[in-house]
């Protein structure tokens, strides 16, 4: 395991290669050894760890007891977690109010067992397919705005009741991270201020565009005092042979991102919290070799 005195780089331990190498065979039944993945993240390298709480419904024995338990005992050798909060078949800002309820209901749900842990921060998605939707539309702009004021407002009122009830379980506002996502920056800046949380940024999310007219340079300035964890991948929006091309999820070197450019404006606003790879582990651990050419 490697420590670095700036920040904590970490990765993801559930990517699809990982699940398939997880992925054991026992009296006919698919089993998945969580845990194991979270020590090969570890072994690899990295000194945090972000932990999907979407295995909670998928295999909810990803947190068992045992398993919180050996995590723990991995914070005490210099390990440290964060997790990202549900997104699949989640939707905060649905027009059905029904729905809305059952997706803020189940965010919060794992949180009620994962609090042990005490993660460094909780990620979570303000919106999810509906506004990815309306952000691919080819409409007319100002209809776009309207539409997103109208899911801004939806995704405050879910937030709100997230932070509430977060804090009943004894979670500071400022341990959940709003996600840069395929939604404006601005109303995920807007709700974080409102709500006093934290501001997760992710550099491949800002470089497809998916966050609207903003670079990663200009997008960790304006959250720079409530920036909480980053999620780093590389990606592009370029046009080829006559036709927009978007890549996200790539290994550092694969896109647009200036690694020493990112670096240089992480050390100016003094960050010092936990740096992501949302990649399957071998592209991972190459960027990891890639961002330490730059160190």
């Amino acid at each position: 395991m490697v420590n670095y005195t700036r920040f904590r780089l970490g990765a993801t331990a559930l990517s699809l290669e990982g699940v398939l190498e997880g992925l054991e065979l026992e009296d006919g039944k698919m089993l998945l050894d969580y845990s194991k993945l979270v020590k090969k993240t570890v072994e690899r390298g990295f000194s945090h760890v972000e932990l999907s709480t979407d295995l909670y419904y998928v295999y909810p024995a990803s947190f068992s007891k045992d398993n919180l338990a050996e995590w723990v005992r991995m914070q005490e050798e210099g390990v440290s977690f964060s997790a990202h909060l549900p997104i699949w078949s989640i939707e905060l800002v649905s027009l059905v109010e029904d729905v809305r309820k059952a997706s803020v209901n189940s965010v919060i749900k794992p949180v009620e067992m994962l609090e042990d842990l005490k993660p460094i921060a909780y990620v979570l998605h303000v919106a999810g397919p509906l506004a990815a939707e309306v952000n691919r539309m080819e409409a007319d702009p100002n209809c776009k705005r309207l539409f997103f004021e109208i899911l801004g407002g939806i995704a405050s009122r879910s937030v709100e009741q997230i932070v509430e009830s977060m804090a009943d379980i004894g979670v500071d506002s400022r341990r959940i991270a709003l996600e840069s996502i395929e939604f404006p920056f601005s109303k995920t800046l807007e709700i974080a201020e409102r709500f006093n949380t934290s501001i997760c940024i992710d550099t491949g999310h800002i470089l497809a565009g998916y966050s609207g007219e903003i670079g990663v340079k200009e997008a960790l300035e304006k959250s720079s005092e409530r920036l909480g964890e980053i999620h780093l991948h590389d990606a592009y929006r370029r046009v080829e042979g006559g036709r927009l091309v978007v890549k996200d999820h790539l290994p550092l070197g694969a896109g647009d991102l200036n690694i020493k450019g990112f670096l240089k404006i992480l050390e100016q606003i003094g960050f010092t919290g936990p740096v992501v790879f949302e990649l399957c582990l071998k592209d991972a651990e190459a960027s990891l070799n890639k961002i330490m050419s730059f160190l």
